[in-house]
């Protein structure tokens, strides 16, 4: 009996070493966290949460972003960043290694595969704070660099390119691998605007991949914030990161929309939902960016209308179903929450615009072809003349 269990012990023992043995190696190399590590975090940043950044998989460039005056470069010659990596990456140069991040253009770093054969670069700099763009036309767009699709950006009044836009695309171009970029959900669209481009947002269809992980249709989206493409499956509305910082009192929020629903509304499974109408969303969020403890607050997709940070709300109601005519909108922001002045100017506020074809779009529920154009937007502020 003993030489039985005996054997049983040893054969159990080869198979677990053959399968340790036999385990593929990850051929990630994503840099999932970013950490600076410092002793003096109010020197460089409004706030100290800010010390740690999560970077999507689809982002190339971290950007840390300083307080708006900051004046002293000698911090940033000797400058350690600990970077969480995928695992059995290696990182290059070496992870939490003193770097100098004085120069415009930061720190290039590499990220090997543990299996070796991928890599991927990131650049790390640190800049400025810069101040949203609040005049909103659309006109400033380009392809992502493998020219799958569209991309939105602002330039400051100084010409300098202010990255604040973002839309699900990324996650289509998983779906619908084939897709053209004039094939996206989001686009640029100059054959019916105001002025110049105008943005259409038209909610499609995913095809075979999406009903086999029942999310049948994309809603056309653009919003102020971060999509994280590596939650996309797995997590849809942690996929959305809404808002940005900002340092201004917002009052209104105004411009140009045409509207058509697509026929046939489904549900996540779906079904056709008989009788029912889909629409647009459009609206703009203010809320505090960190909690009581100092600890950063980004909205998602699941409490970006909810979430107990919020301080001011403007959204359209009862939205016109005309796309022969352009509507225009001006929705006062619906406050709250008193504003807290040393909050506003060191940038404790993030701001939130966001566009959608489908209002139940994160739940991949509506209607195909349910199309939005969006055009000459502006958020009013306080200290407007």
């Amino acid at each position: 009996m003993k030489k039985t269990l005996l054997g049983l012990y040893l054969f159990s023992a080869l198979l677990w070493t053959s399968c340790i043995r036999n385990e593929p190696m990850n051929s990630e190399c994503d840099i999932e966290t970013a950490t600076v590590v410092t002793d003096h975090p109010e020197a460089l940043f409004f706030n100290t949460g800010d010390v740690t950044q999560s970077i999507a998989s689809s982002d190339t460039v971290i950007a840390f972003s300083l307080k708006e005056n900051f004046k002293d470069s000698d911090m940033l010659k000797s400058l350690p960043i600990s970077f969480k990596i995928t695992p059995g990456a290696v990182i290059t140069p070496e992870n939490g290694s003193p770097q100098d991040f004085s120069g415009k253009d930061g720190v290039t770093y590499y990220v090997t595969s543990e299996d070796r054969q991928w890599y991927r670069t990131y650049h790390v700099k640190f800049v400025p704070i810069r101040p949203l763009v609040t005049d909103l036309s659309f006109e400033h767009f380009s392809l992502e660099p493998n020219g799958r699709y569209y991309e939105w950006y602002e330039q400051s009044q100084e010409g300098s390119t202010i990255d604040m836009w973002a839309t699900g695309n990324p996650g289509y171009a998983i779906s619908r691998s084939s897709a053209k970029p004039d094939e996206f959900p989001t686009l640029p669209w100059c054959q019916d605007s105001i002025r110049g481009h105008c943005v259409k947002l038209e909610t499609c269809d995913t095809g075979p991949f999406g009903v086999m992980v029942n999310m049948r249709i994309a809603a056309g989206n653009l919003f102020i914030g971060t999509f994280d493409v590596s939650n996309a499956l797995k997590d849809a509305m942690a996929a959305t990161l809404f808002g940005l910082p900002f340092n201004r009192k917002p009052v209104s929020f105004e411009g140009y929309y045409k509207y058509k629903a697509g026929d046939r509304f489904q549900n996540q499974k779906g079904t056709i939902q008989e009788g029912r109408v889909d629409q647009p969303d459009i609206y703009a969020v203010l809320y505090k960016n960190t909690d009581e403890n100092g600890n950063s607050v980004l909205l998602k997709g699941d409490d970006v209308l909810t979430n107990p940070n919020i301080v001011a709300l403007a959204r359209i109601q009862n939205p016109v179903h005309d796309f022969d005519t352009w509507t225009y909108f001006n929705l006062p922001f619906e406050y709250y929450s008193p504003i807290d002045e040393n909050r506003m100017k060191s940038y404790g506020y993030n701001l939130a615009v966001v566009f959608t074809s489908s209002i139940e779009g994160a739940s991949f529920c509506g209607a195909e072809g349910s199309t939005l154009l969006v055009d000459e937007v502006k958020v009013i502020c306080n200290d407007e003349p």
